[in-house]
This record gives structure tokens, sequence and C-alpha cells, in this order.
């Protein structure tokens, strides 16, 4: 039986309307229009292309956006606290996002941490991080696991004591999917993999869920995670996203094979990455809310 592909570009569509609505709650009630800040160093193509798809959903939904691009070479941690400062001090600015990856050589902790608490809507400062830490949603939940768990409520995906193997240790996707899927708002046992995991395969074979945001080179094959190493009817979710030539990405699961023995996987592209971007449009309506003094916005999903 052929696996249930999660859409993500449906599950965004079928929520765009309960964000216009919010959207619209805020801007006729409150006089207030969300603004989002878009930090972008380097000429990195993937981060481009996130950075466009979210700044056209804001402008869909009627929000102002502000990009601010900068070299690798212009680029210095001291550089980019200045701007993170103005932006901290601009009023009008509601969430303030680093696009990541930035180049070596820069702290990206010292940046992540200068962002005001209220506008860190990736929740990636350690004010948020403590929230998240302690099981609880805080502020903000960072938007690529957001949207994943946007993805296993919207297809009904059982995760409540199922064994998960979330594979990656970013900041921004895999640490914070492995202590939102084992913590108590998900109550999963997770195994947590990165590169230096040994039996990697074993690990998957026996997991109900397989979240993998890797997105690196696997070497001597052309994906990390193959229909071999997963289990029959489990749920494979791939956040990964890697360039392998001019103009063509890959994630790290191999689609068309996994498909045949899971019972739900995500396209890539077309999975994660609209949920991703979603997820960030419903953190800055949170954020104007909160200023307002009103509760974070609630969903059909």
């Amino acid at each position: 039986m052929a696996a249930v592909i999660m859409d993500g570009r449906r599950v965004s569509a079928s929520l765009l309307p309960e964000l216009r609505r919010h959207a619209g709650e805020l801007a006729t009630r409150y006089n207030c229009v969300p603004a989002l800040a878009a930090i972008l160093v380097g000429g990195d193509p993937a981060s481009r292309q996130y950075v466009r798809n979210k700044r056209r959903l804001a402008e869909e939904l009627g929000f102002r956006n502000e990009l601010i691009t900068m070299t690798a070479e212009e680029a210095s941690t001291e550089r980019l606290l200045d701007v993170i400062a103005r932006l901290n001090a601009d009023a009008t600015i509601t969430g303030i996002l680093l696009q990541l990856p930035v180049p070596a050589g820069i702290d990206t902790y010292r940046l992540f941490d200068a962002i005001a608490p209220e506008k860190d809507v990736d929740a990636v400062g350690a004010a948020n991080v403590t929230s998240l830490y302690r099981g609880q949603w805080g502020r903000f939940i960072p938007c690529t696991p957001r949207g994943v768990l946007t993805l296993l409520d919207y297809y009904k995906v059982p995760v409540d004591g199922a064994r998960a193997a979330v594979i990656g240790r970013s900041d921004i996707a895999g640490k914070p999917i492995a202590i939102l899927l084992g913590g108590r708002m998900r109550n999963a046992t997770v195994t947590w993999c990165h590169r230096h995991t040994r039996n990697l395969a074993a690990i998957c074979r026996e997991a109900d869920i397989v979240v993998s945001c890797a997105g690196a080179d696997p070497g001597d094959r052309p994906f990390l995670i193959v229909a071999e190493m997963v289990k029959p009817g489990a749920c494979v979710i791939d956040v990964g996203f890697r360039r392998i030539a001019p103009g063509r990405f890959a994630g790290d699961v191999d689609f068309d094979a996994v498909a045949r023995v899971a019972g739900w996987v995500t396209p890539n592209p077309g999975g994660t990455g609209p949920t991703t971007v979603l997820a960030l449009m419903q953190n800055l309506i949170d954020a104007a809310r909160y200023g307002l003094g009103l509760e974070r916005a609630v969903y059909s999903v």
C-alpha cells in the first residue's frame, strides 16, 4: 500500500484562511499590521529561495516586510549586532528573522541572543529556548518544528508513545524537534541521531517516526534515508535540503522508494518547506498579538 503523501502545500492552503482571519482582526480591530525583518547574509541559493517564499506569503497576508542583505565579505558579528539593535528599537518591526546559514567566523549565538525575545519569531534566543527546553510553548515554537508538528497533526500521525528517530542537531530544526517530540507536548520516545551516530540504519528501522534534518552530502549514496532503513508503515519526514547541482536541490530521503514502504512521507520540495513558511507567519501574528496583550492565535490544526 502506497504511503500517504504529507503535502505541505495542501496543509498551508487549508490554514491560510485562518491566518487571513487573524490578520484581518489585527488590522480592523487594533489597526495593527505585522512587519517582518529578515536578515540574509551571503548568497546561499536555498536561503534566498526560503526568504523569497517568506516574503511572498507575508505580502499575500498584507504584512509589511523588510529585507536586509549583506555579502559574506561585508558581514561581521559586530555589524550584524548593529543591524539587530536597530530592528529591536524599531517599534514598527514585529518580528526579526536571521536566515541561516551565516558565514563561518560569525558568532551565531551572540546574534540569536541579541534579538529581542518578543521579536524572536524563530525562537532561537536564550529566553525563548528556555521555555522550549522546559517543555512549554512559551512565546514561540521555532518555525520548522512548528511546521513539522502541524503536518503530524493534520495527517493524524500517532505520536504519543511512538518511537521517533530525529537526525540532525541544528538549533532551528533537529534539536528543537527532538525536544518537542520527546517532551510533554507529544510524548514520543526519541532517539536523537547525528553524524557520529553508529548503526543509523538499525535505529531508523525501529522507529515509528523518522525526521531527517541532516541536509548534508550522504557520501557514497544519493540519499541518507533509503527504503531499507524504514520500518513498514512508519512516518518519514524530510527536512533536509541540499544543493546537488546548479539550480538543483534534494532532500535526505529517497522519496520514490520510501513511499512504497512508509505509511506517511513528505515530498521534498513541497513537504516541510511550505509549513515552515506558514509557521513563521503564525509566529509573526502571535508576536503582534502579544504586543497587544492578547493570547496566541488558535488554529484548527
